[in-house]
């Protein structure tokens, strides 16, 4: 299957609040999250700590401290995790008053390295603690809701795993085929695929009526699934980002990420950008500006051969040239 013929699914199964699996030969229906689902995996995952921790099962402080006293976890990586989370609050922060598409660009890098930094303590340290209570209740938790997502008919009222008379009967082996075909469908609703679906041409003709969400779904908003609401909100930011800009380069209209960052830049500080590369239509003073930045800004970037002419001028003049040499060059009158 082709992207684009992936997207439409999406759309598909995120509107009728179902995907569409065949396991074994035999066609099921998974159920997508709701709110309401949450709270029984909440319950679920409840049950499971209290019954784990009667037990004698370890809870994850407890854990915790154990790897520390044995010198397998330490509150030099504890605090390593806290820093990276702080430094990535503030570069989040920063890059609304950037107005430079490379200064964001650098950013992103920034943050996509210091995330893979935090992914790796984290992924260390849930190693250690995977056998704590907390840990095994959530497991046995989301194995449970995955189970009872699976109907025999899409209108979601014959569940295909009817029994509950215990929860360890999760565990039998065939249910591991069950819980893969789950995780493998639904990793085409993450939250990145959604946002560049709600991207294609396809959906487009959808963003009108993203304000009115009963009319969209045919449902209020506290019947929705999570799937749902994250269609609904990202398409209002994108509509939004659209309607209040209209010098979006082309090259990011398709670009998630790119976009969220064009449309949080502060509206001052884009105005600045517009008015610094306007007066350096000549090349005067961002000559590290590059095409990018110019397009951001909707403006054509000035050729190359006024900014040899103006770094040759600067030379004359001892290195610099002042406000007045500018205005000279660019054939204004100084008086």
């Amino acid at each position: 299957m082709d992207d684009l013929a992936l997207y439409r699914k999406t759309f598909r199964d995120i509107i009728q609040g179902y995907s569409v699996v065949t396991i074994q030969g035999k066609k099921c229906y998974i159920k997508h999250l709701t709110s309401f689902d949450q709270v029984l995996i909440d319950e679920v995952q409840e049950f499971h700590l209290k019954k784990a921790l009667s037990r004698g099962v370890p809870s994850r402080e407890e854990s915790l401290k154990a790897l520390m006293d044995a010198g397998e976890w330490s509150e030099k990586e504890e605090k390593e995790i806290k820093r990276h989370e702080f430094f990535i609050e503030q570069i989040q922060r920063n890059k609304t008053q950037l107005v430079l598409k490379s200064e964001i660009d650098k950013q992103n890098e920034a943050l996509h390295e210091t995330r893979g930094k935090i992914n790796d303590l984290l992924a260390k340290k849930s190693g250690l603690l995977s056998s704590d209570a907390e840990s095994y209740s959530l497991k046995r938790a989301n194995d449970y809701y995955i189970i009872k997502s699976f109907f025999e008919d899409e209108d979601l009222e014959s569940p295909l795993f009817p029994e509950e008379s215990d929860y360890g009967d999760l565990y039998m082996e065939e249910i591991s085929i069950f819980v893969e075909k789950y995780n493998r469908t639904f990793s085409m609703f993450e939250e990145l695929k959604i946002q560049e679906m709600i991207l294609q041409d396809f959906y487009y003709i959808y963003f009108p009526f993203s304000d009115d969400t009963v009319g969209f779904f045919g449902s209020p908003v506290s019947k929705l699934t999570y799937n749902q609401l994250k269609l609904i909100v990202y398409t209002k930011i994108f509509k939004n980002i659209f309607e209040n800009n209209k010098h979006i380069p082309e090259n990011i209209k398709k670009d998630p990420q790119a976009l969220l960052d064009y449309g949080a830049i502060d509206e001052d500080a884009k105005q600045k950008l517009k008015d610094r590369l306007s007066a350096d239509s000549d090349g005067s003073t961002l000559f590290n500006a590059t095409d990018d930045d110019y397009e951001y800004a909707g403006l054509d970037k000035p050729s190359d051969s006024s900014k040899i002419s103006l770094q040759e001028a600067a030379k004359k003049k001892g290195g610099s040239l002042s406000m007045e040499d500018l205005m000279e060059l660019s054939g204004h009158q100084v008086k």
